[in-house]
């Protein structure tokens, strides 16, 4: 697996052409988001990463007209995982609602 400030730069990359991004980290039984717009997006990463999650790939979204497209790429070291892009496109299946969760993205802790 490549290092988490490679993901979010590529994530960051991304989102220069789009509405929003959003790194998909999949844990056990959830899934939590990275998105494009998130305060200090590596520090979230690396939270989610040594809580255990697996950053798996990118969830794309661009405003067409009133509406909202979605379209995913798993990360290379995903790309030929049949599962992965399954994983993601099933979490494409309401695009609303994860655009809902990067609205209220609460701010992420200060360091003591």
């Amino acid at each position: 697996m490549r290092k988490t400030s490679d993901l979010i730069n590529e994530m960051l990359d991304e989102a220069k052409s789009a509405w929003m991004v959003a790194i998909a980290v999949g844990f056990e039984i959830e899934t939590e988001f990275v998105f494009s717009t998130t305060p200090r997006p590596l520090e979230k990463l690396n939270a989610l990463v040594n809580k255990g999650g697996s950053p798996v790939g990118l969830l794309r979204f661009d405003k067409e007209g009133t509406g909202l497209q979605g379209s995913y790429r798993p990360f290379e070291e995903y790309q030929d995982e049949g599962w992965a892009k399954e994983y993601l496109s099933g979490l494409l299946q309401k695009p609303e609602e994860i655009v809902a969760l990067s609205l209220h993205q609460p701010p992420f802790p200060a360091a003591y």
